[in-house]
């Protein structure tokens, strides 16, 4: 049994802002946001398009683009981050704003912030082998730019709103197999990336609207210095498990994490390759939508699919890096 992707689609808020705006912004340096960032422009969400909102719009656009009815669809997957509400889940809301009652299937939620879209494309396949369900929709929607602080430039300019929905379904002759997936977790940096108000532990009940409690922290140093010491390794094993060569690969779709986490990799492993997909210029750090979108721009630009292998690789706040091989032989 395959995996095939009926459709990917994205959906970008109207918002889009240079990195000249933001050197202005915030009383900066003009040109320092995007030497220091890499980000040329990037999106950012109105209040009219929440997480929800901006979700239920991909997933509107993908169910056209697959002419697939929103009543034949199996299961709702959001994979991401944000969320407008503590409860109840995204995929139920998402769900909310396309059908009613007479359409009820099940609806869930998978965090895991910047690997959420692999988690989640992963168990989507599980469903589909075990033949659970058999089209699955997939949705990731990021509002990063409402845990922002113009105090921290660097983090501040890194980030951009998207969603991205994709349409799955179980084939017997088309798509791809999952020939391999591979994550693992360093604890070390479990709080590289965190936000420190807004959970248990400090829910901001005496905090000021305005306490950068509330903004997302990033120890980016420390975060490079541990992938780059875990990195080789991990590269490794997926070579050897594969048996496969980065170059072998026809696409390879990274998580765009930074401007030097994009620079590392291309010039240790991938110098002069135009396989890799990179979308960090033009849309900024997306969350969990960053690896999807990499994948929308391949696939509606054209690719050809057929036979070819494609490598997605990711890391998230925690921290973990992740590894997936989609084989469309």
């Amino acid at each position: 049994m395959r995996t095939n992707i009926l459709a990917i689609e994205k959906y970008l808020p109207m918002n889009r802002v240079s990195s000249e705006a933001l050197d202005k912004q915030v009383n900066g340096v003009e040109g320092r946001i995007e030497k220091n960032t890499g980000v040329k422009f990037r999106h950012k969400a109105s209040e009219e398009e929440s997480v929800t909102e901006m979700g239920a719009r991909a997933l509107k656009k993908a169910l056209n683009k697959s002419c697939v009815q929103i009543k034949d669809i199996d299961l709702l997957i959001y994979c991401g981050a944000s969320y407008d509400y503590p409860v109840p889940h995204n995929s139920a809301i998402i769900k909310s704003k396309l059908t009613d009652d007479t359409v009820n299937f099940h609806c869930i939620d998978i965090d895991s912030t910047c690997l959420s879209f692999m988690n989640a494309l992963d168990i989507a396949q599980l469903y589909i082998q075990a033949k659970r369900y058999r089209r699955i929709a997939l949705v990731c929607a990021e509002i990063a730019s409402a845990a922002l602080g113009e105090k921290d430039e660097k983090v501040f300019g890194l980030f951009g709103d998207a969603a991205v929905a994709l349409i799955l379904e179980a084939s017997e002759s088309q798509g791809f197999h999952q020939k391999y997936i591979y994550f693992v977790n360093y604890t070390s940096g479990a709080l590289f990336a965190n936000v420190p108000i807004g959970g248990y532990k400090n829910r901001g009940i005496f905090a000021a609207a305005n306490d950068t409690g509330y903004h997302f922290k990033m120890n980016g140093k420390g975060m490079m210095k541990l992938i780059k010491s875990k990195f080789d390794v991990f590269i490794k094993e997926v070579q050897m498990a594969t048996q496969l060569n980065l170059n072998d690969f026809d696409a390879i779709i990274t998580h765009q994490a930074s401007k030097f986490g994009n620079e590392f990799f291309k010039n240790t492993y991938m110098p002069n390759s135009n396989k890799v997909i990179e979308t960090l210029a033009e849309y900024g750090n997306c969350i969990s939508a960053s690896i999807p979108l990499g994948l929308e721009r391949l696939i509606n630009a054209g690719f050809d699919t057929h036979n070819k292998k494609l490598l997605i690789l990711g890391s998230g706040a925690g921290l973990s890096i992740g590894a997936q091989v989609l084989d469309f032989g």
